[in-house]
């Protein structure tokens, strides 16, 4: 699938309608995380994870829609818990949008956790003025994995 970008492109919250569509995304983007990361994992799809699905309820969550969802994020308080993008619409400020949109909405000292070997997604947030503030290994199906815990100060900045 190619995906062409327009200027029909809306960022709104999330529906209850839209939940299929975001669960596909998920299940195609998820495991994109670990690129760097060394063996295969097993990932719950989205319907199956009771604490994917918990969040989803509780949390501020919102789409980029351009003729179809492309990507979306959501946040819980301080904490960002997702931002995924549709594999083939990266490269195209998918991410970049949402997050420029979701910032200014956060409080005050807002954070997220990504893996330390994600260096895409970290760059991405370094640019909305994200900072790592500590690191810290996880035992993740029976691997130590970093994860880096990254902070937004000043959102003024970003």
């Amino acid at each position: 699938m190619v995906i062409v970008m327009s200027s029909t492109m809306i960022i709104r919250r999330y529906k209850d309608d839209d939940f299929e569509q975001l669960a596909e995304i998920y299940n195609t983007a998820h495991p994109d995380e670990f690129y760097r990361e060394e063996g295969q994992f097993s990932l719950l799809p989205w319907t199956e994870d009771k604490h994917i699905l918990a969040l989803l309820d509780s949390s501020d969550v919102y789409v980029y829609e351009d003729g179809a969802i492309l990507g979306f994020c959501g946040y819980l308080g301080r904490k960002i818990n997702w931002l995924f993008v549709e594999p083939n619409a990266r490269g195209k400020g998918v991410a970049a949008e949402l997050l420029s949109y979701i910032v200014p909405k956060l409080p005050s000292n807002a954070f997220l956790f990504v893996l330390k070997s994600n260096v895409r997604a970290i760059a991405l947030y370094e640019k909305f003025g994200f900072v790592a503030q500590q690191e810290f290994m996880i035992d993740f199906q029976g691997r130590n994995i970093m994860l880096t815990k990254m902070i937004i100060k000043n959102l003024s900045s970003a």
